[in-house]
């Protein structure tokens, strides 16, 4: 099982989140790969664990990026990320405690929590930059 491709309707505008971005997808293609292949724990907790720091990684830069520019929106969108890390945490407490979890319901799970993110709540992100002509 593979995540899907980077697409344009992914493309914010901003480079250095887009970059961030495509490297969430990466990651997260490689817990769906990890799971659909049965590797183990220790695999899955690894791959999972790299996820998780990316995606703390990446809240950070981009709220650092939402101050930066004076994002009028940034204290709901902060908030929809600590929202989006407990659900993270949430689904590894399900793994980690013999859940059975399958590849296409952790599939919609990061479908939810990182496309839809990025194409509904960061696309605003690049639209106020734009229009303030930030890079």
């Amino acid at each position: 099982m593979s995540y899907p491709d980077w697409t344009d309707v992914l493309d914010i505008g901003l480079p250095i989140l887009d970059d961030q971005h495509k490297q969430l997808l990466a990651v997260a293609d490689d817990l769906l790969n990890a799971i659909a292949r049965d590797e183990g724990e220790a695999a899955l907790k690894d791959t999972f664990e790299r996820l998780k720091a990316y995606t703390r990684y990446h809240f950070k830069e981009e709220e650092a990026y939402m101050t930066r520019i004076g994002y009028p929106g940034q204290s709901e969108h902060s908030a929809e990320h600590v929202l989006l890390l407990i659900r993270v945490n949430t689904l590894w407490r399900l793994i980690e405690s013999g859940q059975i979890v399958s590849p296409k319901g952790i599939s919609l799970f990061i479908n939810d929590w990182i496309v839809e993110h990025i194409m509904h709540k960061d696309a605003m992100i690049g639209e106020y930059a734009r229009a303030l002509r930030q890079p």
